[in-house]
């Protein structure tokens, strides 16, 4: 999906929906919930036809050309960076505690997400900003 669109999620909390991840290429393909397990299924039973030796030595290029990109060190990094940010105590985060201790868990949550508000899902795909202006 490329590091501008992972760097603007990582600093800006932003949600996407499904039609976004498909158009930056997270994900290979959107099909509607009902349709979801005969679309899998359907893609396992293709993916055995190929002789399973060939799947895992695909598998391990695949993952092989990850690693010498950096992605593999990059992911751990992402990890222990991760727990240090939400280890760390700072004048906000204090509030939010407070706000949780004495008003529960819905405080928390519209103290930390208030501000990122009236766009709970952040910036959308062409398609969804069409159709919201309807």
């Amino acid at each position: 999906c490329g590091w501008k669109a992972a760097n603007r999620w990582a600093l800006t909390g932003d949600h996407f929906d499904a039609q976004e991840a498909l158009r930056i290429g997270m994900v290979n393909e959107v099909v509607p919930h009902d349709q979801l397990m005969e679309t899998a299924r359907a893609l396992a039973r293709r993916i055995a036809l190929v002789p399973e030796p060939s799947v895992r030595l695909n598998k391990a290029i695949t993952m092989m050309g990850m690693q010498a990109a950096g992605m593999y060190s990059g992911l751990l990094l992402e990890s222990t960076l991760g727990a240090l940010a939400h280890s760390s105590h700072n004048e906000f985060r204090e509030k939010l505690l407070e706000a949780q201790r004495q008003h529960g868990l819905k405080a928390y949550l519209d103290m930390r997400d208030g501000p990122f508000q009236p766009e709970p899902m952040g910036p959308r795909s062409a398609k969804g900003r069409q159709k919201k202006a309807q």
